[in-house]
């Protein structure tokens, strides 16, 4: 008799699973990376660790680009041969035509039936949006840095830019926002969207609709970095740290050598390009039992025959995490993009900053501002000694460490971490696919208080300009009337 309740309760049971709408069913996802590739692996390996069956889609030719450590993640691969002096908008539309005439993509997709479709908003919108709408896929778009979030925040009206500089600063920003905005749409956008028509079905989108059928906006920063938009929505979500973990042993060669540097191991995340710097910074710090380390984790630079110090590692296999969370780590070089900065952050490392564009200088200046970076703005103005003066200023003062450990605590101790976020709204958007969830989307027509008093006061200083300056011209006019006038009644003018 037990045996028998046992079936029928476990029938009841599956029934019920069967029938809940909490019940999650198996999901999949397609991370597309026309660029970033790095960044982009390392969002699909979370997926996939976090249960959802990752597909990741790059250029062949940015293979050697991926995360190091891709677990159950499949590759695929669009043979793209673009040269180097092609602009980034001219090499995303011919990535998004080569994505949209492989057969063997197509197969593929249609096969895995994805139930989501992610990829970064700039130079991948007007291609792989009207491409998620023909697969079916739910399209979550991902913000790489500032100009991405408000290109999508532009697009969508899910958020309003926030700035606190002065009246010329913030009108100068919007007007520069705006032409950014334009010119993505008419340099990528416009093409992008020709193409589409000409290999899918008719998908209704334009210029004007593009982002209709969006329902998720991923963040990939974090309010440590920068808070500079006020969300109108619960559908954007905040997941620039999703990757963040502890760090794992190092492999163990790297490691004993490690250990026979007394004072520390200096980490280094810069590109190709600094190699000459990276060696006479090794020469320049302290050498043997009592000196540091220096790591240098790179991809591309091929070592040449020169000799290199012997505290001087060069890695090209090993997870970043694993070198920045090194409990031996002292500071970590770093051009400061978001990924890079965030890690950093979470495992409350001090950071020397190398930026090269306007936006890791944001990032940089926002780090010196939590007191855990210094900053080097013009790297040719600087020598291998001065940063090497500085490494050593950061190892001996505590405040740098003391900060970053604040920093990382602010991080780790939130209620629910990036991934978690991440996950979930994943997920519900994969339970809800089929409802209208205008109730959570921002009304576009919206206005605040202070965009009515601006105009108001817009309005009257216009009106008080215009005033001035007919006044002036008829005070002027008058002048000019009088004066001739007089001075023909003097008979100036006779002959």
């Amino acid at each position: 008799m037990l045996p028998l309740f046992a079936l029928c309760m476990c029938l009841y049971l599956v029934h019920n699973a069967g029938t809940s709408t909490l019940t999650t069913p198996p999901q999949s996802a397609v991370v597309v990376a026309f660029e970033d590739v790095y960044d982009l692996s390392l969002l699909a390996n979370t997926l996939s660790d976090q249960g959802i069956d990752a597909t990741l889609i790059i250029p062949d030719s940015y293979e050697n680009e991926l995360y190091e450590t891709l677990i159950d993640v499949e590759v695929l691969t669009v043979k793209l041969k673009t040269e180097e002096s092609t602009s980034a908008e001219k090499r995303a539309v011919q990535a998004c035509e080569a994505l949209l005439t492989d057969e063997g993509i197509a197969k593929k997709i249609q096969e895995i039936q994805p139930t989501f479709t992610i990829f970064p908003a700039l130079r991948h919108d007007g291609c792989l949006l009207p491409w998620a709408k023909t697969i079916e896929s739910i399209p979550a778009v991902w913000t790489r840095n500032r100009d991405e979030e408000l290109y999508v925040f532009e697009y969508t009206n899910a958020a309003w830019p926030v700035q606190s500089a002065g009246l010329w600063t913030r009108l100068w920003t919007s007007f520069s926002r705006r032409t950014k905005f334009s010119t993505t749409r008419d340099e990528y956008v416009a093409y992008a969207l020709r193409i589409a028509g000409k290999y899918l079905p008719d998908t209704g989108l334009n210029l004007d609709n593009l982002y209709t059928d969006l329902r998720l906006i991923l963040w990939g920063s974090d309010v440590v970095l920068r808070s500079d938009f006020v969300p109108l929505t619960q559908l954007i979500v905040e997941v620039g740290c999703h990757h963040c973990r502890g760090a794992h042993p190092l492999q163990g060669d790297l490691h004993k050598s490690l250990l026979e540097f007394r004072f520390g191991t200096v980490v280094v995340l810069l590109d190709e390009n600094y190699h000459t710097l990276i060696k006479e910074l090794a020469e320049k710090l302290p050498q043997g039992r009592d000196g540091q380390a220096l790591v240098w984790k790179n991809m591309k630079w091929q070592s040449s025959s020169s000799a290199m110090p012997d505290n001087l590692f060069i890695q090209s296999g090993i997870d970043r995490q694993d070198l920045i969370g090194y409990s031996r780590t002292r500071v970590m070089l770093s051009h400061c993009a978001d990924s890079e900065l965030l890690e950093a952050a979470f495992h409350g490392t001090p950071v020397i900053c190398f930026p090269r564009n306007s936006q890791e200088s944001q990032n940089a200046a926002r780090a010196v501002q939590l007191g855990f970076a210094r900053s080097t703005e013009d790297i040719r103005a600087v020598s291998s000694e001065e940063i090497a003066n500085t490494v050593n200023q950061i190892h001996e003062t505590m405040d740098y460490r003391e900060n970053a450990r604040k920093v990382s605590l602010a991080i780790r101790d939130r209620i629910n971490p990036a991934v978690d976020r991440l996950i979930y709204w994943l997920r519900y958007m994969a339970r809800t696919r089929d409802w209208n969830i205008d109730f959570l989307a921002a009304d576009p027509s919206v206005k605040t208080f202070n965009e009515d008093l601006q105009f108001f006061l817009g309005l009257f200083v216009g009106i008080i300009i215009i005033g001035i300056s007919s006044t002036a011209g008829c005070l002027l006019t008058r002048y000019l009337v009088v004066s001739k006038r007089t001075q023909r009644s003097k008979g100036r003018y006779a002959r």
